[in-house]
């Protein structure tokens, strides 16, 4: 699913197979491993990992697959990911054409997108396994330049590059231009990302329903500079209206490019869709609050 549109399955199938991933770091989670792999063989899953993986826990060796394998959406096929936003961003990016649902068990530090905590670990992952849980399909973003196309689950990011003090930056929206600004520079983001680096540069916090993507700038030299919601189907274009000096390009957090002066990037909600499993009780509003916000009094 594209375009921006969010979609919800109920009750997927049990798990019949599941990809194992986890955080960069084995150390980690090498304590609870052992908890998920003894749950899953309980119900008779067929487990696979990469290679990758062995290399930071060998006693997965003999889980080892091959890395072209392909999962499928329905939820017989299943990827949990232990380990942070960055770790489950990545699983969610990787298996997006394929619909299979990923699921989270938080080993990081926020957590936003992971639905089983480490302390109800063996709990959630009877659940998971039992298909008790929903499927959000939710939009990722787009962006096409002169020198490749891109991507996005979190954010689409571009900044003053190289030795550049400053970024120039223009923007238009269907192509109706809006703004020349300088800045240190922009960040565009889906709702999924709305709380990572957009929230950090002062954008809004956007409910996962909502069909849209936000551009938030960054140390703008503006006094009347705010951000922006764009709709699911308008696109975005942002030149590079510096002479001289870069703008570099991170996707979800990762040096993807450079945008030349005088190029411009166009980025839509038109990526492919991510599938993310999560509980019921696990809402977007529930996340916010636990995540981000103050306990709500009795």
């Amino acid at each position: 699913m594209s375009g921006g549109t969010a979609g919800r399955q109920i009750n997927p199938a049990p798990a019949k197979r599941v990809l194992l991933l986890t955080h960069r770091s084995p150390e980690v989670t090498r304590e609870g491993l052992q908890a998920v792999i003894s749950v899953l063989d309980e119900h008779g899953v067929e487990i696979t990992t990469p290679a990758s993986e062995v290399v930071k826990h060998p006693e997965l060796k003999p889980y080892l697959s091959n890395d072209a394998a392909t999962f499928g959406p329905g939820g017989e096929d299943l990827i949990l990911v232990l380990g942070g936003d960055g770790s489950i961003l990545r699983a969610l990016a990787r298996e997006a054409a394929t619909g299979a649902p990923v699921m989270g068990i938080n080993y990081g530090r926020v957590g936003f997108l992971a639905t089983i905590e480490r302390q109800d670990l063996e709990r959630g992952l009877h659940r998971a396994v039992r298909g008790e849980y929903e499927v959000l399909t939710l939009p990722s973003l787009r962006a096409e330049w002169s020198e490749g196309e891109i991507a996005s689950v979190n954010d689409l990011a571009l900044l003053r590059g190289g030795e550049a003090r400053i970024a120039d930056l223009t923007y238009a929206i269907d192509g109706e231009p809006v703004a020349t600004l300088r800045c240190d520079g922009l960040v565009c983001s889906t709702p999924v990302g709305s709380t990572a680096y957009n929230l950090a540069a002062g954008g809004p916090t956007v409910s996962w329903s909502v069909p849209c993507f936000v551009v938030s700038f960054i140390a703008a030299h503006h006094l009347d500079t705010r951000p922006l919601v764009i709709g699911a189907q308008e696109s975005l274009s942002v030149t590079n209206s510096s002479l001289v000096d870069d703008c570099d390009m991170l996707s979800d957090g990762q040096l993807v490019g450079a945008l030349r002066p005088g190029r411009t990037c166009t980025i839509t909600l038109r990526g492919p869709g991510v599938h993310l499993g999560t509980f019921p009780e696990a809402s977007f509003f529930r996340r916010y609050r636990e995540k981000f916000g103050r306990p709500v009094n009795a």
